[in-house]
């Protein structure tokens, strides 16, 4: 008798905390709630790099080391610490290595990149905080 009564006083307690909580909290995605998301620039002169980093999961990176912009699309994960990016494979060709980003200075710095792409050149640290219409007008402006 004691145990069904625990039961039966517990029971609408939990399910009305389980009915508070928001689908992503049940969900195994800790990317979504990654302090990572978000846009990252480069404002230096010279190479450069930005880096996307979507709630979804979603990258997209965008580098010129000096000899012309390439942007490459893929997905993150937030590896409590760093984040990984694994890019996606494009036109059948084989998919670039991944890239593994650093916090740095209120943002990211590359750790791992295309070494045959950057040569001697280190990519630049990106700050984060811009606005996609920012974002817009530094890539397309005159």
């Amino acid at each position: 008798m004691r145990h069904s009564s625990f039961f039966l006083l517990h029971l609408p307690l939990a399910c009305s905390l389980l009915w508070a909580l928001p689908n992503s909290a049940l969900a195994d995605n800790t990317t979504a709630h990654s302090k990572f998301a978000g846009v990252y620039l480069s404002h230096e002169a010279g190479p450069s790099m930005n880096l996307s980093l979507g709630a979804d999961g979603s990258a997209t990176v965008t580098e010129d080391p000096g000899s012309g912009a390439t942007t490459l699309f893929g997905h993150w994960a937030d590896t409590g610490g760093q984040v990984a990016v694994k890019f996606d494979a494009l036109d059948g060709r084989p998919a670039e290595a991944p890239m593994v980003f650093q916090p740095a200075h209120d943002g990211l710095q590359a750790v791992t990149w295309n070494r045959a792409s950057w040569g001697k050149v280190t990519p630049p640290p990106m700050k984060k905080g811009s606005k996609v219409k920012q974002l817009y007008w530094l890539t397309e402006g005159p």
